[in-house]
């Protein structure tokens, strides 16, 4: 007897569809097991054999775990906002909603011929209104809290400008951009404008000018990841660094929690040092440097305070706020090539490359506190401005990078650390005797730490500090196909919330997704969405693709919930 496969499988397909045979009650007295795949970004091509390879291996165990008697929750959906999308539109006139549309019935019949026990009752769309509304409200509560560091978590904002009203800045803990002090008087008489300028100082979603990867030709933000050798991964389009108003999420905040939930889940020891290493805490010292001839100081964050004695020159990022200040004009010509140069170059491809040895040196020089030297200020691709201070102290000597800096351009090494007591011991290493290092001299490398931090804190030019490696999220992009920023700003340019009871802030319909001149997103172009409450104008901007991907594990679980986001 011939068995017919096909027959079967439609058979019993259609049996699994019409019965919610993997529908999922959240009312059961079954232990729950919930399997999440990560779901797939909708694209013209189709399934791929990567989506399978994973999928199968979840599918089994998905089974397993029924048969087991287990209420096994294995849902699947489509992470649909994104930049391919908006390509294709541009270049072939298809609205982003429809090309989107199609590909997800496409995924699922692919879906559905490997007979996956997906219960597809749970699944969502980001693209999807009904979704987006609740990622927009997640926006929203991060626009209204900041986060106080005494209680350890985030707070509402109102509760801040209270403080602010009654106390000013004192006793003020909170994670922000910049320290800043007041008085309660001097914030009482800000304008509503300098209110909110302050405020966005502290909240948790906030706008700043940062440098961006910009792709003109795509006409928007890249993220780190999406730009490889100066280019845009999608196109192969030039990229290069620029100073933008931006969105981004306060990430910092939160990343000595982060920290410590790692010892409370149960994941492999290589995971959370990956993760450890991500975060990148550092314990070190804040240090000021003056410049010769300038009232400004640079500012420095060092793990190895004890190296000062070394330190023979000093780099800042290229992005450095006092670039423009030290460079003389007998420097200016060259300075100004490598910042066309540094410009094109991605921080992902300054920070992987290690043999490339490149900079210009300013014509200014700072002065060690210490050795009272001048030693000269140069600006170099492998400091990134928005990574510790931006600047930091060379100590040729004990330091990779600094050694091929210094080689390459002939400046002065000294040895201050005698290691010949720890074979084996690198540059990086915190071991070793402190030699030509004045008053640090003969102490074990822990010990002059301790040393060099306290008598900085007698000079008044330094302190203990803990650093993160972890950054903000940049949350811009200057596209169309993405959630809308519930965020409208009044004549004066404050930024106020919409109220929630109005979400979702839907996408309106554009026949041009180009980008616009200027850098703003083709939502501009749309002035009657733009302009739909009187006085306001919307954030035109819209969220990264990231947006709705960063949480829709947590929808599943309560996916049609229309009261919250999940209970």
């Amino acid at each position: 007897m011939e068995f017919k496969s096909a027959e079967v499988e439609k058979h019993w397909k259609a049996f699994w569809s019409e019965n919610g045979i993997y529908k999922v009650s959240n009312d059961s007295d079954k232990p729950k097991y919930y399997i999440l795949d990560m779901f797939p970004y909708p694209s013209g091509s189709g399934l791929h054999v990567g989506h399978p390879l994973g999928y199968i291996a979840s599918d089994i165990l998905s089974r397993y775990k029924r048969m087991k008697g287990f209420n096994v929750l294995h849902p699947m959906g489509y992470d649909a906002f994104g930049l391919p999308a908006e390509q294709y539109a541009i270049q072939t006139g298809v609205h982003p909603a429809k090309s989107t549309a199609e590909n997800i019935r496409r995924y699922r019949s692919q879906l559905d011929n490997l007979g996956f026990s997906f219960d597809w009752s749970r699944e969502v769309q980001t693209c999807d209104p009904n979704y987006y509304k609740w990622t927009q409200w997640i926006f929203i509560q991060l626009f209204e809290h900041y986060y106080d560091n005494d209680a350890d978590k985030a707070m509402p904002i109102t509760a801040l400008v209270s403080r602010f009203e009654k106390d000013g800045t004192n006793e003020v803990d909170a994670a922000c951009s910049e320290k800043l002090t007041f008085t309660a008087d001097e914030w009482n008489a800000k304008s509503p404008k300098e209110k909110d300028d302050v405020l966005m100082n502290y909240r948790l979603a906030f706008r700043q000018v940062g440098y961006v990867n910009w792709c003109e030709a795509l006409g928007t933000v890249l993220a780190n990841d999406e730009v490889k050798d100066g280019v845009s991964e999608r196109g192969g389009h030039p990229v290069e660094r620029k100073a933008m108003l931006q969105w981004s999420l306060r990430t910092t905040a939160y990343a000595e929690r982060l920290l410590r939930g790692l010892d409370t889940i149960n994941w492999s020891d290589a995971m959370k040092k990956m993760q450890t290493n991500w975060i990148g805490k550092s314990v070190g010292a804040q240090m000021f440097f003056d410049i010769v001839g300038h009232d400004e100081q640079i500012e420095v964050f060092t793990t190895r305070p004890d190296t000062i004695f070394g330190a023979t020159f000093m780099v800042l990022a290229p992005e450095h706020e006092l670039v423009a200040k030290l460079t003389t004009p007998e420097q200016k010509e060259a300075v100004d090539k490598y910042l066309d140069y540094v410009n094109t170059r991605s921080e992902r491809d300054r920070m992987s490359d290690v043999k490339s040895v490149t900079g210009e040196f300013l014509g200014s020089y700072a002065m060690n506190p210490f050795t009272e030297e001048k030693i000269p200020i140069w600006i170099a691709e492998y400091v990134l401005t928005d990574y510790g201070t931006g600047a930091i102290m060379a100590v040729p000597s004990d330091d990779d990078r600094d050694f091929a800096f210094a080689t390459k351009f002939e400046i002065p090494i000294i040895d201050i650390i005698d290691k010949s007591k720890y074979p084996g011991a690198t540059r990086h290493d915190k071991l070793g005797i402190m030699i030509n290092s004045g008053f640090l001299d003969g102490m074990e490398v822990p010990d002059a730490i301790d040393e060099i931090i306290k008598r900085s804190e007698e000079k008044g030019i330094g302190k203990k500090q803990i650093n993160y490696r972890l950054r903000d999220a940049s949350y811009s992009r200057q596209r169309y196909w993405g959630e809308p920023f519930p965020i409208i700003y009044d004549e004066d340019g404050v930024a106020y919330a919409m109220d929630v009871k109005d979400l979702p802030l839907e996408l309106p319909e554009l026949d041009d997704f180009k980008p616009t001149a200027g850098g703003q997103s083709p939502l501009a172009r749309h002035e009657e969405w733009m302009n739909a409450q009187e006085g306001f104008t919307r954030e035109t901007d819209t969220m990264p693709g990231f947006a709705g991907s960063s949480w829709y594990f947590l929808r599943y679980m309560d996916a049609h919930n229309d009261e919250e986001f999940a209970s």
